[in-house]
Protein backbone atom coordinates (compact mmCIF):
# COMPACT_ATOMS: atom_id res chain seq x y z
CA UNK A 1 0.00 0.00 0.00
CA UNK A 2 1.39 3.41 -1.00
CA UNK A 3 1.79 6.44 1.25
CA UNK A 4 -1.23 8.29 -0.13
CA UNK A 5 -3.45 5.22 0.21
CA UNK A 6 -2.41 4.78 3.84
CA UNK A 7 -2.93 8.48 4.47
CA UNK A 8 -6.44 8.41 3.02
CA UNK A 9 -7.32 5.43 5.18
CA UNK A 10 -5.92 7.11 8.30
CA UNK A 11 -7.68 10.39 7.53
CA UNK A 12 -10.99 8.61 7.23
CA UNK A 13 -10.44 7.03 10.63
CA UNK A 14 -9.33 10.33 12.17
CA UNK A 15 -12.35 12.09 10.67
CA UNK A 16 -14.65 9.43 12.14
CA UNK A 17 -13.04 10.03 15.53
CA UNK A 18 -13.62 13.75 15.18
CA UNK A 19 -9.91 14.64 15.14
CA UNK A 20 -9.90 16.01 11.57
CA UNK A 21 -12.59 18.04 9.84
CA UNK A 22 -13.72 17.49 6.26
CA UNK A 23 -11.98 20.69 5.15
CA UNK A 24 -8.80 19.70 6.98
CA UNK A 25 -8.85 16.29 5.30
CA UNK A 26 -9.23 17.87 1.86
CA UNK A 27 -6.42 20.35 2.54
CA UNK A 28 -4.05 17.58 3.65
CA UNK A 29 -4.77 15.46 0.58
CA UNK A 30 -4.32 18.46 -1.73
CA UNK A 31 -0.97 19.29 -0.15
CA UNK A 32 0.25 15.70 -0.45
CA UNK A 33 -0.86 15.54 -4.09
CA UNK A 34 1.36 18.55 -4.88
CA UNK A 35 4.47 16.88 -3.46
CA UNK A 36 6.81 15.21 -5.99
CA UNK A 37 6.22 11.48 -6.23
CA UNK A 38 8.74 8.72 -5.88
CA UNK A 39 9.74 5.90 -8.19
CA UNK A 40 7.00 3.75 -9.65
CA UNK A 41 7.20 0.64 -11.87
CA UNK A 42 5.64 2.56 -14.75
CA UNK A 43 8.15 5.37 -14.39
CA UNK A 44 11.06 2.98 -14.17
CA UNK A 45 9.98 1.16 -17.33
CA UNK A 46 9.59 4.45 -19.19
CA UNK A 47 13.06 5.58 -18.12
CA UNK A 48 14.57 2.27 -19.21
CA UNK A 49 12.74 2.60 -22.51
CA UNK A 50 14.32 6.01 -23.14
CA UNK A 51 17.76 4.54 -22.42
CA UNK A 52 17.16 1.72 -24.91
CA UNK A 53 16.01 4.20 -27.55
CA UNK A 54 19.20 6.20 -27.06
CA UNK A 55 21.27 3.04 -27.45
CA UNK A 56 19.32 2.12 -30.57
CA UNK A 57 20.23 5.49 -32.08
CA UNK A 58 23.91 4.71 -31.58
CA UNK A 59 23.50 1.26 -33.08
CA UNK A 60 21.56 2.59 -36.09
CA UNK A 61 24.19 5.18 -36.89
CA UNK A 62 26.95 2.63 -36.48
CA UNK A 63 25.23 0.10 -38.75
CA UNK A 64 24.75 2.66 -41.53
CA UNK A 65 27.96 4.58 -40.97
CA UNK A 66 29.39 4.27 -44.47
CA UNK A 67 26.08 4.43 -46.35
CA UNK A 68 24.70 7.58 -44.70
CA UNK A 69 26.01 11.07 -45.63
CA UNK A 70 27.65 12.87 -42.74
CA UNK A 71 25.36 15.90 -42.84
CA UNK A 72 22.31 13.64 -42.85
CA UNK A 73 23.59 11.82 -39.77
CA UNK A 74 24.09 15.14 -38.02
CA UNK A 75 20.63 16.34 -39.02
CA UNK A 76 18.99 13.13 -37.83
CA UNK A 77 20.69 13.36 -34.43
CA UNK A 78 19.60 16.98 -33.99
CA UNK A 79 16.07 16.04 -35.01
CA UNK A 80 15.89 13.32 -32.36
CA UNK A 81 17.01 15.80 -29.68
CA UNK A 82 14.46 18.47 -30.60
CA UNK A 83 11.62 16.02 -31.12
CA UNK A 84 12.34 14.40 -27.72
CA UNK A 85 12.42 17.72 -25.88
CA UNK A 86 9.37 19.07 -27.71
CA UNK A 87 7.44 15.88 -26.97
CA UNK A 88 8.56 16.07 -23.32
CA UNK A 89 7.15 19.59 -23.06
CA UNK A 90 3.85 18.50 -24.57
CA UNK A 91 3.68 15.54 -22.20
CA UNK A 92 4.21 17.81 -19.19
CA UNK A 93 1.51 20.18 -20.49
CA UNK A 94 -0.91 17.26 -20.62
CA UNK A 95 0.14 16.18 -17.10
CA UNK A 96 1.70 12.94 -18.44
CA UNK A 97 4.60 13.26 -16.03
CA UNK A 98 6.08 9.78 -16.47
CA UNK A 99 6.26 10.13 -20.25
CA UNK A 100 7.58 13.67 -19.92
CA UNK A 101 10.47 12.63 -17.67
CA UNK A 102 11.34 9.73 -19.98
CA UNK A 103 11.38 11.94 -23.07
CA UNK A 104 13.40 14.65 -21.28
CA UNK A 105 15.94 12.04 -20.27
CA UNK A 106 16.06 10.79 -23.87
CA UNK A 107 16.70 14.32 -25.13
CA UNK A 108 19.47 14.93 -22.59
CA UNK A 109 21.09 11.58 -23.38
CA UNK A 110 20.89 12.20 -27.13
CA UNK A 111 22.66 15.54 -26.65
CA UNK A 112 25.79 13.79 -25.42
CA UNK A 113 25.49 11.04 -28.00
CA UNK A 114 25.26 13.70 -30.69
CA UNK A 115 28.43 15.35 -29.42
CA UNK A 116 30.36 12.09 -29.56
CA UNK A 117 29.05 10.92 -32.94
CA UNK A 118 29.49 14.37 -34.49
CA UNK A 119 33.06 14.51 -33.28
CA UNK A 120 33.70 11.07 -34.74
CA UNK A 121 31.93 11.91 -38.01
CA UNK A 122 33.84 15.10 -38.69
CA UNK A 123 37.08 14.00 -36.96
CA UNK A 124 36.88 16.62 -34.22
CA UNK A 125 38.44 16.58 -30.74
CA UNK A 126 37.65 18.54 -27.59
CA UNK A 127 39.97 20.21 -25.13
CA UNK A 128 40.64 17.41 -22.65
CA UNK A 129 37.21 16.24 -21.46
CA UNK A 130 35.27 19.45 -21.96
CA UNK A 131 32.64 17.64 -24.04
CA UNK A 132 31.58 15.62 -20.99
CA UNK A 133 31.29 18.82 -18.93
CA UNK A 134 29.16 20.44 -21.66
CA UNK A 135 26.96 17.35 -21.68
CA UNK A 136 26.58 17.52 -17.91
CA UNK A 137 25.68 21.21 -17.97
CA UNK A 138 23.19 20.65 -20.80
CA UNK A 139 21.54 17.84 -18.82
CA UNK A 140 21.49 20.14 -15.80
CA UNK A 141 19.69 22.80 -17.85
CA UNK A 142 17.13 20.27 -19.09
CA UNK A 143 16.51 19.00 -15.56
CA UNK A 144 15.97 22.54 -14.30
CA UNK A 145 13.71 23.55 -17.19
CA UNK A 146 11.62 20.37 -16.98
CA UNK A 147 11.88 19.92 -13.18
CA UNK A 148 13.01 16.38 -13.96
CA UNK A 149 14.79 14.42 -11.27
CA UNK A 150 15.79 11.55 -13.62
CA UNK A 151 17.63 14.04 -15.83
CA UNK A 152 19.18 15.56 -12.71
CA UNK A 153 20.57 12.15 -11.81
CA UNK A 154 22.11 11.91 -15.29
CA UNK A 155 23.69 15.36 -14.89
CA UNK A 156 25.12 14.36 -11.51
CA UNK A 157 26.68 11.19 -12.89
CA UNK A 158 28.12 13.07 -15.86
CA UNK A 159 29.71 15.71 -13.63
CA UNK A 160 31.36 12.98 -11.55
CA UNK A 161 32.55 11.25 -14.73
CA UNK A 162 34.01 14.52 -16.00
CA UNK A 163 36.06 15.24 -12.90
CA UNK A 164 37.50 11.73 -12.79
CA UNK A 165 38.42 11.82 -16.46
CA UNK A 166 40.18 15.10 -15.72
CA UNK A 167 41.97 13.65 -12.71
CA UNK A 168 43.25 10.77 -14.82
CA UNK A 169 44.26 13.06 -17.68
CA UNK A 170 47.97 14.01 -17.71
CA UNK A 171 47.10 17.31 -19.39
CA UNK A 172 44.75 18.43 -16.60
CA UNK A 173 45.83 20.33 -13.45
CA UNK A 174 46.83 18.26 -10.44
CA UNK A 175 43.86 19.55 -8.45
CA UNK A 176 40.53 20.06 -10.19
CA UNK A 177 39.26 22.92 -8.03
CA UNK A 178 36.75 23.80 -10.77
CA UNK A 179 34.73 20.75 -9.71
CA UNK A 180 33.94 22.54 -6.45
CA UNK A 181 31.96 25.13 -8.42
CA UNK A 182 30.28 22.48 -10.59
CA UNK A 183 29.48 20.43 -7.49
CA UNK A 184 27.95 23.42 -5.70
CA UNK A 185 25.74 24.27 -8.69
CA UNK A 186 24.66 20.63 -8.99
CA UNK A 187 23.83 20.51 -5.28
CA UNK A 188 21.77 23.68 -5.52
CA UNK A 189 19.68 22.37 -8.42
CA UNK A 190 19.33 18.92 -6.81
CA UNK A 191 18.10 20.60 -3.62
CA UNK A 192 15.60 22.66 -5.57
CA UNK A 193 14.28 19.57 -7.36
CA UNK A 194 14.30 17.57 -4.10
CA UNK A 195 16.25 14.79 -5.79
CA UNK A 196 17.51 12.66 -2.91
CA UNK A 197 19.28 10.28 -5.31
CA UNK A 198 21.26 13.13 -6.86
CA UNK A 199 22.15 14.60 -3.47
CA UNK A 200 23.43 11.23 -2.25
CA UNK A 201 25.43 10.78 -5.46
CA UNK A 202 26.94 14.23 -4.97
CA UNK A 203 27.85 13.36 -1.38
CA UNK A 204 29.48 10.15 -2.56
CA UNK A 205 31.35 11.92 -5.39
CA UNK A 206 32.67 14.53 -2.96
CA UNK A 207 34.64 11.98 -0.95
CA UNK A 208 37.16 10.68 -3.53
CA UNK A 209 37.52 14.11 -5.14
CA UNK A 210 38.41 15.78 -1.85
CA UNK A 211 40.77 12.96 -0.87
CA UNK A 212 42.58 13.30 -4.20
CA UNK A 213 42.71 17.11 -3.95
CA UNK A 214 44.12 17.07 -0.41
CA UNK A 215 46.57 14.30 -1.25
CA UNK A 216 48.06 16.14 -4.21
CA UNK A 217 47.94 19.54 -2.56
CA UNK A 218 49.55 18.49 0.72
CA UNK A 219 52.18 16.39 -1.05
CA UNK A 220 53.37 19.50 -2.85
CA UNK A 221 53.84 21.10 0.58
CA UNK A 222 56.18 18.26 1.59
CA UNK A 223 53.91 16.59 4.14
CA UNK A 224 54.16 12.91 4.99
CA UNK A 225 51.41 10.31 4.61
CA UNK A 226 50.37 10.38 8.29
CA UNK A 227 50.04 14.18 8.21
CA UNK A 228 47.99 14.05 5.02
CA UNK A 229 45.74 11.35 6.47
CA UNK A 230 45.11 13.39 9.60
CA UNK A 231 44.35 16.64 7.75
CA UNK A 232 42.05 14.76 5.39
CA UNK A 233 40.22 13.24 8.36
CA UNK A 234 39.86 16.67 9.99
CA UNK A 235 38.67 18.18 6.70
CA UNK A 236 35.84 15.66 6.50
CA UNK A 237 35.08 16.38 10.14
CA UNK A 238 34.74 20.12 9.62
CA UNK A 239 32.59 19.55 6.51
CA UNK A 240 30.35 17.17 8.48
CA UNK A 241 29.87 19.62 11.35
CA UNK A 242 29.44 22.53 8.94
CA UNK A 243 26.74 20.85 6.90
CA UNK A 244 25.10 19.63 10.12
CA UNK A 245 24.95 23.25 11.24
CA UNK A 246 23.28 24.14 7.93
CA UNK A 247 20.81 21.32 8.49
CA UNK A 248 19.82 22.89 11.80
CA UNK A 249 19.34 26.16 9.91
CA UNK A 250 16.75 24.34 7.76
CA UNK A 251 18.94 24.22 4.63
CA UNK A 252 17.54 21.43 2.42
CA UNK A 253 19.70 18.34 1.77
CA UNK A 254 22.54 19.60 3.99
CA UNK A 255 22.00 16.68 6.33
CA UNK A 256 22.70 14.18 3.52
CA UNK A 257 26.10 15.74 2.75
CA UNK A 258 26.85 15.92 6.46
CA UNK A 259 26.11 12.20 6.72
CA UNK A 260 28.51 11.28 3.91
CA UNK A 261 31.28 13.44 5.36
CA UNK A 262 30.67 12.01 8.83
CA UNK A 263 30.87 8.49 7.40
CA UNK A 264 34.23 9.36 5.81
CA UNK A 265 35.45 10.78 9.14
CA UNK A 266 34.36 7.65 11.02
CA UNK A 267 36.02 5.28 8.55
CA UNK A 268 39.13 7.46 8.37
CA UNK A 269 39.40 7.65 12.15
CA UNK A 270 39.38 3.87 12.31
CA UNK A 271 41.79 3.37 9.40
CA UNK A 272 44.55 5.67 10.67
CA UNK A 273 44.80 3.51 13.80
CA UNK A 274 45.13 0.19 12.03
CA UNK A 275 48.84 0.56 11.07
CA UNK A 276 49.64 1.06 14.77
CA UNK A 277 49.24 -2.64 15.55
CA UNK A 278 52.96 -3.32 15.33
CA UNK A 279 55.24 -0.56 16.54
CA UNK A 280 58.28 -1.65 14.55
CA UNK A 281 56.27 -2.04 11.36
CA UNK A 282 54.77 1.41 11.85
CA UNK A 283 58.21 2.94 12.34
CA UNK A 284 59.50 1.24 9.19
CA UNK A 285 56.48 2.46 7.26
CA UNK A 286 57.35 6.02 8.17
CA UNK A 287 61.04 5.42 7.32
CA UNK A 288 61.95 6.68 10.76
CA UNK A 289 65.22 5.84 12.48
CA UNK A 290 66.17 6.58 16.06
CA UNK A 291 67.76 9.81 14.91
CA UNK A 292 65.15 10.48 12.22
CA UNK A 293 63.82 13.88 11.26
CA UNK A 294 60.55 13.51 13.15
CA UNK A 295 57.57 15.31 11.68
CA UNK A 296 58.27 17.52 8.64
CA UNK A 297 56.80 21.02 8.33
CA UNK A 298 55.43 21.35 11.88
CA UNK A 299 55.15 25.13 11.40
CA UNK A 300 52.65 24.51 8.61
CA UNK A 301 50.92 21.43 9.97
CA UNK A 302 50.20 22.71 13.49
CA UNK A 303 48.21 25.85 12.45
CA UNK A 304 46.23 23.86 9.89
CA UNK A 305 45.42 21.07 12.34
CA UNK A 306 44.50 23.49 15.13
CA UNK A 307 42.29 25.54 12.82
CA UNK A 308 40.42 22.46 11.58
CA UNK A 309 40.05 20.83 15.00
CA UNK A 310 39.06 24.15 16.56
CA UNK A 311 36.41 24.67 13.87
CA UNK A 312 35.07 21.16 14.44
CA UNK A 313 34.90 21.75 18.20
CA UNK A 314 33.16 25.12 17.81
CA UNK A 315 30.52 23.89 15.37
CA UNK A 316 29.95 20.70 17.36
CA UNK A 317 29.36 22.85 20.42
CA UNK A 318 26.87 25.02 18.50
CA UNK A 319 25.12 21.97 17.02
CA UNK A 320 24.88 20.31 20.41
CA UNK A 321 22.15 22.60 21.74
CA UNK A 322 21.07 21.31 25.13
CA UNK A 323 23.43 18.33 24.75
CA UNK A 324 26.62 20.41 24.45
CA UNK A 325 28.29 18.92 27.50
CA UNK A 326 27.62 15.38 26.32
CA UNK A 327 28.18 15.62 22.57
CA UNK A 328 30.18 18.74 21.80
CA UNK A 329 32.87 17.85 24.33
CA UNK A 330 33.27 14.33 22.95
CA UNK A 331 33.60 15.53 19.36
CA UNK A 332 36.05 18.26 20.43
CA UNK A 333 38.26 15.77 22.30
CA UNK A 334 38.26 13.41 19.32
CA UNK A 335 39.20 16.24 16.93
CA UNK A 336 42.06 17.49 19.08
CA UNK A 337 43.32 13.95 19.64
CA UNK A 338 43.26 13.29 15.90
CA UNK A 339 45.19 16.52 15.30
CA UNK A 340 47.96 15.24 17.57
CA UNK A 341 48.24 11.93 15.71
CA UNK A 342 51.32 12.77 13.56
CA UNK A 343 53.36 13.59 16.69
CA UNK A 344 53.44 9.85 17.36
CA UNK A 345 56.64 9.76 15.27
CA UNK A 346 58.48 11.33 18.20
CA UNK A 347 57.66 8.42 20.54
CA UNK A 348 60.59 6.02 21.01
CA UNK A 349 59.43 3.96 23.99
CA UNK A 350 57.12 1.07 22.96
CA UNK A 351 55.34 1.24 26.34
CA UNK A 352 54.51 4.90 25.84
CA UNK A 353 53.50 4.11 22.29
CA UNK A 354 50.99 1.54 23.56
CA UNK A 355 49.57 4.07 26.04
CA UNK A 356 49.11 6.59 23.24
CA UNK A 357 47.36 3.94 21.14
CA UNK A 358 44.92 3.36 23.99
CA UNK A 359 44.38 7.13 24.23
CA UNK A 360 43.57 7.33 20.52
CA UNK A 361 41.14 4.41 20.82
CA UNK A 362 39.44 5.99 23.84
CA UNK A 363 39.01 9.28 21.98
CA UNK A 364 37.54 7.41 19.02
CA UNK A 365 35.05 5.65 21.32
CA UNK A 366 34.13 9.03 22.82
CA UNK A 367 33.52 10.33 19.31
CA UNK A 368 31.25 7.40 18.42
CA UNK A 369 29.29 7.69 21.66
CA UNK A 370 28.82 11.41 21.01
CA UNK A 371 27.36 10.60 17.60
CA UNK A 372 25.05 8.02 19.20
CA UNK A 373 23.84 10.65 21.66
CA UNK A 374 23.25 13.10 18.81
CA UNK A 375 21.27 10.36 17.06
CA UNK A 376 18.74 10.29 19.88
CA UNK A 377 17.26 13.45 18.37
CA UNK A 378 14.42 12.83 15.95
CA UNK A 379 16.14 14.78 13.16
CA UNK A 380 19.51 13.00 13.49
CA UNK A 381 18.79 9.27 13.38
CA UNK A 382 21.37 8.69 10.64
CA UNK A 383 24.07 10.27 12.82
CA UNK A 384 23.31 7.79 15.59
CA UNK A 385 23.50 4.92 13.10
CA UNK A 386 26.94 6.11 11.97
CA UNK A 387 28.07 6.29 15.59
CA UNK A 388 26.95 2.71 16.21
CA UNK A 389 28.73 1.56 13.04
CA UNK A 390 31.95 3.26 14.13
CA UNK A 391 31.66 1.76 17.62
CA UNK A 392 31.26 -1.74 16.16
CA UNK A 393 34.08 -1.19 13.66
CA UNK A 394 36.57 -0.12 16.29
CA UNK A 395 35.46 -2.81 18.71
CA UNK A 396 36.13 -5.43 16.04
CA UNK A 397 39.59 -3.91 15.51
CA UNK A 398 40.36 -3.98 19.24
CA UNK A 399 39.24 -7.57 19.41
CA UNK A 400 41.39 -8.53 16.42
CA UNK A 401 44.46 -6.87 17.92
CA UNK A 402 44.01 -8.01 21.51
CA UNK A 403 42.29 -11.35 21.86
CA UNK A 404 42.77 -14.87 20.58
CA UNK A 405 41.51 -18.24 21.75
CA UNK A 406 38.07 -19.30 22.95
CA UNK A 407 38.45 -18.28 26.60
CA UNK A 408 39.59 -14.74 25.86
CA UNK A 409 37.02 -14.49 23.08
CA UNK A 410 34.28 -15.39 25.55
CA UNK A 411 35.60 -12.83 28.02
CA UNK A 412 35.75 -10.20 25.31
CA UNK A 413 32.16 -10.70 24.19
CA UNK A 414 30.96 -10.82 27.80
CA UNK A 415 32.70 -7.54 28.58
CA UNK A 416 31.47 -5.96 25.35
CA UNK A 417 27.91 -7.07 26.02
CA UNK A 418 27.96 -5.63 29.54
CA UNK A 419 29.37 -2.35 28.23
CA UNK A 420 26.69 -2.09 25.54
CA UNK A 421 23.92 -2.96 28.00
CA UNK A 422 25.26 -0.30 30.34
CA UNK A 423 25.40 2.21 27.51
CA UNK A 424 21.82 1.46 26.45
CA UNK A 425 20.62 1.76 30.05
CA UNK A 426 22.39 5.09 30.41
CA UNK A 427 20.84 6.35 27.16
CA UNK A 428 17.40 5.26 28.31
CA UNK A 429 17.76 7.11 31.61
CA UNK A 430 19.10 10.17 29.82
CA UNK A 431 16.26 10.22 27.27
CA UNK A 432 13.69 10.13 30.07
CA UNK A 433 15.18 13.40 31.34
CA UNK A 434 15.49 14.88 27.84
CA UNK A 435 12.12 16.72 27.63
CA UNK A 436 12.84 18.47 30.92
CA UNK A 437 16.32 19.52 29.85
CA UNK A 438 15.00 20.76 26.48
CA UNK A 439 12.37 22.79 28.24
CA UNK A 440 15.01 24.38 30.44
CA UNK A 441 17.14 25.29 27.45
CA UNK A 442 14.28 26.90 25.58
Amino acid sequence: MGYQSRLKRDLQRWQAEGWVSQDGKASILDDVAKAPGGWTPVGALAILGSVLIALSAISFVGANWDATPKLLVFALLLAVIWVSLFAAGRAFDRNALVLGHALALLGAAMFGITIMLTAQTFNLSSFRNTAVLIWALAALGVSLAASSRPVMILATLLSALWVWLEILSPAAPDIMWSYALVWTVMLGVASRLKSSVSVNLLGLALLPWLINALLRGLETLGMEAHQIATLTLLSFGILATGFALLRHRQVPTAGVIAGWCAAAAIIGGALIQWPLGEYDAFVRELDRSDTGPGMPNPALYVPLALALSGGIAAMAWINGGGQRKRTGLGVAIAALTAASFPFIVYIEDPVVFLAVRILFGTAYYAFCISLILIGTRADARATGTLGIAGFILHTAYVYWETFSGLLTTSLFFLTGGLVLFGLSWGLLKWRKRLPTSQGDVS
